[in-house]
């Protein structure tokens, strides 16, 4: 199920005024920054609209997780409880929330066709998890005005080091379309002191990025609009069994959890 919040009426509104203002700029027939695309280096910002996601992976058994191989720590034991005495259950991400994206440019100039990008930023977000057992209350009662839906849910603020190279078509009057292709290190600002009792995730990760977009040459700047897809190519979970922290008891069922980030950006430059 997906959420809306009034940053995406926004974005809806920024997309549909720069297109009709596209449009009025063709119906005119003129020619806009003709000399922009000749700069060998040049710098910009970017807004964007972002929903993150997981590609999860669980365990058939939960009990098949490494983490309780040693039998002395009791950890069975106390998760047997918190399972309801299941031993089968799965776990998915049902809820994607609009997020947000900002961020800076630098573009360098290599071919008539290529461009090689550094788009430095910061990307907020949340992702829920879904058990297919209950949650039991013991575990998120402990703090005030905590309930099981906030409990599940995992916020980020990743700061974005994304670079990549953007394969330029023909201009046609004032648009162009190109391919971005790339990657992107990202880190997690996010303490997630509530969420590292669902599931211990590593703060950095890797990801390959494709993107497609089109530059719209207005009056006095490029106006571009980019949808890209960032593919997280690491594994983010941490099992740990230190009974001293919060014990991620629910985050043991699953095997692999790498990251999906769909975004779509919107370039000053």
């Amino acid at each position: 199920m997906l959420k809306y919040n009034k940053s995406g009426y926004f974005f809806i509104f920024l997309a549909l005024f720069f297109g009709s203002y596209y449009a009025n700029g063709q119906l005119k027939g003129v020619s806009n920054l003709t000399h922009f695309d000749d700069r060998k280096l040049h710098f910009g910002f970017y807004l964007g609209l972002n929903t993150m996601d997981y590609r999860t992976t669980n365990y058939n058994n939960v009990f098949s997780n490494p983490v309780f191989a040693d039998n002395t720590t009791g950890l069975k034991e106390k998760a047997l409880g918190y399972y309801g005495n299941q031993e089968n259950f799965a776990a998915e991400v049902y809820t994607i929330s609009p997020g947000f994206t900002v961020g800076g440019v630098v573009n360098y100039r290599l071919t008539r066709d290529l461009d090689f990008r550094f788009t430095p930023g910061m990307s907020l977000g949340n992702r829920s998890f879904r058990y297919f057992i209950p949650i039991n209350p013991e575990m998120y009662s402990q703090t005030a005005g905590l309930d099981e839906t906030t409990y599940l849910s995992t916020p980020s603020s990743y700061v974005d080091l994304p670079v990549g190279i953007r394969y330029k078509g023909f201009r046609h009057n004032n648009v162009r379309p190109y391919i971005y292709l790339g990657a992107a290190y990202r880190y997690d600002l996010e303490n997630k002191r509530i969420s590292e009792s669902v599931v211990h995730l590593n703060k950095g990760g890797q990801y390959a990025e494709l993107g497609l977009g089109l530059d719209s040459y207005l009056e006095y700047f490029r106006f571009t609009m980019e949808f890209r897809f960032s593919y997280g190519l690491n594994n983010l979970i941490r099992h740990d069994s230190d009974q001293t922290k919060p014990v991620p008891y629910y985050g043991y069922i699953f095997k692999e959890l790498n990251s999906n980030i769909f975004t779509l950006l919107f370039y000053f430059e």
